[in-house]
């Protein structure tokens, strides 16, 4: 059975003790009702859209969680964590690949959080290494070595192998 929030919306600002969230539940590539939680603690609600066939869609999901060892609240709960972890890291990229195009970034990527410094430029990256690239390759070089105790390392992607090496 696929059990599915679609139409997913999380709130962070408004989540207290759990997480505040809004979606459309598909079962079976279905629409058939939509779960929320407020974020003031407890589980989330689900509603089915009011037709025979989402009630008995809904039922049989219930009873699908329940022959796993859980309920479907808990799913939806789990399911909507990991949603909202996964648009948190979407925008976490999104601003670092933002970011890459403007400067070099040296920091600590563990897959949790990361930690970096920006060596920004007057010029967008690409324009300092085509137009100057003796000195990119130069303060790329120092600034790593500088960083390096730290356990820092190179989180740009967009940087042309040449400039990599020594």
């Amino acid at each position: 059975m696929q059990i599915e929030l679609k139409n997913f919306r999380f709130y962070d600002r408004l989540s207290e003790e759990t997480l505040c969230f809004v979606g459309n539940i598909w079962v079976n590539g279905v629409k058939c009702g939509y779960a929320e939680n407020s974020g003031k603690g407890g589980c989330c609600s689900y509603h089915h859209e009011g037709t025979e066939l989402s009630r008995e869609l809904i039922r049989d999901a219930e009873g699908f969680c329940e022959s796993n060892g859980t309920a479907l609240y808990n799913y939806l709960d789990d399911l909507a964590c990991e949603l909202a972890t996964k648009k948190e890291k979407d925008a976490i990229a999104k601003k670092l690949n933002k970011e890459m195009q403007k400067a070099i970034l040296i920091g600590i990527d563990d897959g949790g959080d990361i930690t970096y410094q920006t060596i920004t430029f007057k010029l967008p990256l690409r324009d300092m290494w085509e137009k100057h690239p003796d000195f990119f390759k130069k303060t790329l070089n120092e600034k790593l070595e500088k960083y390096k105790p730290k356990g820092y390392r190179l989180l740009n992607t967009n940087i042309p192998q040449q400039f990599l090496t020594n």
